[in-house]
């Protein structure tokens, strides 16, 4: 037994460390621990990592999206070519590449392979017709090849996932392939068909047999090869079910396959994804793996193994599948259930050398657990190691990452809406050193997609370490497209940036690749990307680099020449950030070209980019005034079409003057770049500090001389706006903030009505954790303040049902200041609400909906909203930092109240309505002139006085597209024979296709039922019905899903139904009488049965309650109806023994 560890433990750490010789990074995340720690990394490291001196070297072209970590492996002997160290690329359509990974030069591929079957295309996000309700925008495109593939130095084997379709039978189909690194060709028995099935009356099943589903079940996690087995994994597409999470395995040499693990057999659901990574191993053989949403145990009990959604587990191999030897499930797991806030986000990360791993939910929780015990399921505590709460908007979709240093050791997470953070490791204790967390001060990723990172070094060596990371540079990834940014830090420090992409035009990656963690080796780092290439950086050669961390300030500033040689090639096309454009003079001597800068600078570098027709003897000068020159450096003899200049000066102007020319034409630059940052005569404050952190308030601190006052920005990482505040001493406490919440400040020095100083460079802390709890909004929710607001506010969601509170001048006129609680949107849609309660904190206090171009105060933004003292009020305002505009106020109106705010394009239109089904216009439609990109969309509240929350409660929340669609109805009503009977009636149809019955025990996650076909087409009334024959025996909640010709979907509101849970009782129960329906003089009659009446409910046809009335004493009790609208109704009748459920019509 001892031999066959001891073989184990030299193959993981062949893949953690690779021993004596490095072998490359040839598998997602560097090793089997999950680490994304390269240990051999001797090239690069924190001195020599700075602007200019590292930067981008090269691109590879690929034909798709990169999702899958580019893998790496070093002297690999091609055909033709010999030893070279090899960078693979796998595409979304399916194809492979096996580039050169040291040389600009080689830029065609040693060999691609496309991987569709012939006749077969990618699949595509389309594809996935019933994920998000047919919005399906986590991919925008193909989604072929996703999971990152693993490489067998052993065999020179590399393995990869590829999903396909065929294009004439529309069979979706998934293939494993074993492909030969050298050439790209196909091992013996590969590609492999998968296919799995195991015994189960899980959904989906047929006749007790779950089968795996190739369309549905989305291979997002990076493959895994552990003891001569490749393991995949599996989840979903936005939780189209049914589908479930499986583990499978092949003999990595014929194939076969000899292991299938279902997580959810008797049950639904339970997708393995965490962001990509791949499942972890440890030295005995063991498997980790993180489990999302789905059931949780079996026969009311939450331990049982059977099935293990919402849970970390430790898997053994055993025969022909997996079993859990241990698992942790988090106590609040009907919380996570409910609002889609899964456990498994985020990958199992082994800390070496312990018996310690560690993962996330979507909650903002991270978990320390022993791996020997992780903690089962306890309802009432949770019994792991430690847990690390990052507050409730951050849901990390990140990587979690690992160094061991001669002083500390760390883990790393950058979620979104958080900072940075470094958490020392204790191996004293085995747990983390919180107190001591470092977190940096630089801005992170917002919305719903957080940061992935890497960390690498020469062994333990500190200096040498360096974390990077990888994020969109604005905006939500989660679903759309975004720039990317790639930052390098001090491993040991993350408060200290060494470099980033954003510091020079030429080092910019292009758009993120969402959990596409760096890959770092050999001097170089390999960044996938969405805009179909490979980015590598590496050291660029230029021993001078800028040091002033500043950005191009010459960048589309005006520019003058002394001559140019035609209209083609004008003096500002050296300052336009485009290499494709350039300056060129006359042929003569001398010749100069300048820029005016706008202010006066401290210079520190200065970039030249030359064509072909170079300075060989040059000056580069700076002026005030454009007349007065004065040169800061000269080059004679220059022979390089790159020049990278330290300058020490200050000016306006600054000027290339070229003395003799180096070529028999002119002078020619394609770019002209200059660094420097803004002179001031005022210091800049030092030493920022914090005391005094509580839930609410912060006392901020530094230091500065030569200043009578300060301005103090602060801001949360989401928002998207700083606060600013004044100061006349070097201390400001600040009230108002949200409690456990990561917040950013900086301070300028004003030091007469002309000076001030630059903003100092941003300082982080984060606020107390939060003694009130809040159950938390669903996934892809965000909360925030906006604004500077007296009183922090909040949003809860909690049974369908968002709870609001917010203080805040107002949102109107000029003023922005009130709570949001927000979804990104892409495209058009709708919004529907009730608002069922809002207090009267103030006559003009608001809650509603809106749609915001941006989080910064000032915005552009669209908002119908309730008032508590002056109706319902259509606002907006189409110009950034001007005055809103006042659409329409209709008085008279209050709480409940239905209200719709429709986007098309950039012209948003309101509605109000007593009952969610016939709309009435509120004013007239705006084009408010935003609404191309993406933009957030959610509900927000303001009290109209800053020193108090107002409160609100909204239910029935809805978004979705713009139909043709005129719905008049949508009931569910139970039948005799215990089934459901759904009917609904349309009395317009235009390019409808059909509709789809969406069934939820939550209110919140909907799984389908069935597809009925339009009929009508036109303004004609047709009546559906549906019976759903087996439906859940608890409350329920059914709704619509229509989706028209084009693709376009909306959803109706939902209607609610509880069964009765035992039939037996019936037989001896003569049920209660009501009488008449329809309705006669406007009165609805309901006489006792022979069980006690306890509560009578009358709901409307859109599940509204009407009418609640308890404690029924008399034996006929009367409801007057006669104030309610005509139509058709639900009266709920419970007894001590069951309830009931029938349909009546009032006709006053």
């Amino acid at each position: 037994m001892k031999k066959v560890k001891a073989t184990l433990f030299t193959l993981l750490m062949l893949f953690s460390f690779s021993l004596k010789a490095q072998m490359g990074v040839l598998t997602q995340h560097n090793d089997l621990n999950r680490t994304g720690w390269n240990a051999q990394e001797t090239i690069l490291h924190t001195k020599n990592i700075k602007p200019g001196s590292f930067g981008k070297l090269f691109v590879r072209a690929v034909d798709d999206q990169i999702y899958a970590q580019p893998l790496v492996m070093l002297n690999v002997n091609m055909p033709s070519v010999g030893k070279k160290n090899v960078v693979f690329v796998a595409t979304v359509n399916n194809t492979v590449y096996a580039f050169d990974a040291d040389s600009a030069k080689v830029a065609n591929p040693y060999w691609k392979v496309n991987l569709s079957p012939a006749g077969s295309r990618a699949i595509k996000n389309t594809d996935m017709t019933g994920a998000c309700g047919g919005n399906y925008r986590d991919f925008s495109g193909n989604m072929g090849i996703v999971g990152t593939p693993v490489i067998d130095p052993a065999t020179n084997t590399l393995y990869v996932v590829v999903r396909s379709v065929s294009t004439t039978t529309n069979t979706f189909q998934q293939h494993l392939h074993a492909l030969d690194i050298l050439t790209g060709q196909e091992r013996a028995n590969s590609p492999k068909l998968i296919t799995a099935q195991v015994n189960g009356h899980g959904s989906g099943n047929v006749n007790g047999v779950v089968n795996f589903n190739p369309q549905k079940q989305n291979q997002r996690p990076g493959l895994l090869l552990l003891n001569g087995i490749v393991y995949i994994a599996w989840s979903s597409h936005c939780d189209w079910g049914p589908y479930h999470g499986w583990i499978i395995g092949y003999d990595k040499s014929s194939l076969a396959q000899s292991i299938v693990y279902n997580t959810t057999p008797e049950g639904y659901n339970g997708g393995i994804w965490m962001s990509g990574a791949a499942p972890a191993a440890d030295e005995s053989g063991n498997i980790y793996a993180s489990v999302g949403n789905g059931s949780v145990g079996v026969t009311n009990n939450p331990s049982d193994l059977t099935n293990r959604s919402e849970s970390a587990l430790k898997l053994k191999p055993s025969g022909s599948t997996l079993t859990v030897s241990t698992f942790f499930t988090p106590k609040n797991i009907a919380e996570l259930e409910a609002t889609d806030l899964d456990f498994g986000v985020t990958a199992m990360l082994l800390i070496p050398n312990t018996n310690r791993t560690m993962t996330a939910c979507k909650d903002g929780r991270i978990y320390l657990l022993d791996r020997s015990n992780m903690g089962g399921y306890d309802a009432t505590t949770n019994h792991v190691v430690q847990t690390i709460d990052l507050g409730a908007t951050a849901h990390l979709r990140s990587s979690l990452t690992y160094y061991k240093g001669q002083q500390k050791e760390f883990v790393y997470s950058w979620s979104e809406n958080s900072l940075l953070k470094a958490y020392p490791f204790n191996r004293n204790t085995n747990m983390f050193d919180l107190n001591n967390t470092i977190n940096s001060g630089v801005q992170g990723p917002t919305g719903n997609n957080g940061a992935v990172l890497s960390v690498s070094s020469n062994g333990s060596i500190d200096s040498t370490a360096v974390l990077w990371a990888s994020y969109a540079a604005n905006g939500d990834a989660n679903q759309s497209v975004r720039p990317g940014i790639l930052r390098a830090l001090s491993a040991t420090d993350v408060t200290k940036e060494l470099w980033n992409s954003s510091q020079y035009s030429t080092d910019v990656p292009g758009n993120y690749a969402k959990f596409n963690c760096p890959t770092v080796i050999n001097g170089k780092v390999y960044l996938a990307t969405f805009s179909n290439q490979l980015v590598v950086y590496g050291m660029t050669g230029n021993a001078q680099a800028d040091q002033c961390n500043s950005q191009n300030i010459g960048l589309k500033k005006t520019a003058t020449a002394s001559s140019t040689e035609n209209v083609n090639r004008p003096a500002s096309a050296a300052f336009d950030g485009n290499l494709t454009t350039r300056w060129s003079s006359l042929a003569s001597d001398p010749q100069w070209l300048s820029v005016d800068l706008g202010d006066r600078y401290d210079l520190c570098n200065i970039i030249i980019r030359w064509e072909t027709a170079l300075a060989k003897d040059f000056k580069i000068q700076v002026s005030d005034d454009a007349v007065t020159w004065k040169d800061v450096m000269s080059r004679t003899n220059n022979t390089t079409l790159e020049n990278y200049l330290p300058v020490t000066g200050t000016g306006r102007y600054v000027r290339m003057y070229g003395t003799a020319r180096g070529t028999q034409w002119g002078y020619s630059i394609w770019e002209f770049e200059v660094f420097g940052k803004k002179h001031v005569n005022c210091a800049t404050p030092t030493a920022l500090s914090v005391t005094n952190i509580s839930e609410h308030a912060a006392s901020l601190h530094w230091q500065a001389t030569g200043a009578t006052r300060y301005n103090v920005q602060y801001k949360t990482v989401s928002a998207g706006g700083w606060t600013t505040v004044s100061s006349n001493t070097k201390d400001l406490t600040i009230s108002g903030l949200a409690c456990a919440t990561d917040y950013l400040f900086q301070v300028q020095s004003v030091c007469d009505a002309t000076n001030s100083s630059n903003y100092s460079a941003s300082t982080s802390f984060s606020t107390l954790t939060c003694t009130t709890q809040c159950s938390p909004l669903p996934t892809r929710w965000t909360t925030l303040d906006i604004g500077q607001v007296g009183v922090s506010g909040s949003a809860c969601y909690d049974g369908g049902i968002f709870e609001l509170q917010g203080s805040g001048d107002d949102i109107g006129n000029t003023q922005d200041a009130f709570r949001f609680a927000f979804k990104t949107l892409v495209g058009g849609g709708e919004i529907v609400a009730r608002i069922t309660s809002l207090d009267q904190a103030n006559a003009w206090n608001k809650c509603g909906i809106m749609f915001r171009e941006s989080l910064t105060p000032g915005s552009r933004y669209a908002f119908l909203a309730l008032t508590s003292g002056n109706g319902v009020t259509f606002q907006n305002r189409i110009v950034t930092d001007g005055a809103s505009q006042e659409e329409n106020t209709v008085a008279g109106i209050s709480a409940p109240v239905w209200i719709k705010l429709v986007k098309n394009g950039s012209v948003y239109t309101a509605y109000r309505s007593v009952d969610g089904i016939g709309w009435t216009k509120v004013g007239n439609p705006v084009d408010a002139g935003f609404g191309d990109v993406p933009i957030y969309a959610g509900l927000a509240i303001t009290s109209h006085d800053n020193t108090k929350l107002s409160n609100a409660l909204v239910d029935n929340y809805l978004l979705s597209g713009i139909l043709d669609i005129e719905l008049q109805s949508f009931t569910a009503s139970a039948t005799l024979s215990r089934t459901v009977a759904l009917e609904w009636i349309t009395t317009l149809e235009t390019n409808i296709n059909n509709f789809v019955l969406e069934r939820s025990d939550n209110m919140l996650n909907f799984t389908d039922l069935d597809t009925v076909a339009a009929l009508s087409n036109g303004r004609f009334t047709h009546t559906y019905a549906y019976e759903d024959t087996e439906p859940l025996q608890t409350l329920s909640y059914y709704r619509l899903r229509i989706t028209d010709n084009d693709g376009v979907t909306t959803y109706s509101a939902p209607v609610s139904i509880s069964l009765i849970t035992s039939v037996q009782p019936a037989l001896d129960e003569i049920p209660p009488t009501v009488y008449a329906n329809p309705t006669q003089g406007g009165v609805i009659h309901v006489k006792q049965g022979t069980s006690h009446i306890k509560t009578i409910a009358l709901y409307d046809n859109t599940g509204r309650l009407m009418v609640l009335r308890d404690a029924i004493a008399s034996d006929i009790t009367d409801l007057p109806v006669h104030a309610f609208a005509n139509g058709l109704y639900t009266i709920e009748i419970k007894t001590s023994k069951l309830e009931y459920r029938e349909k009546l019509v009032i006709r006053n």
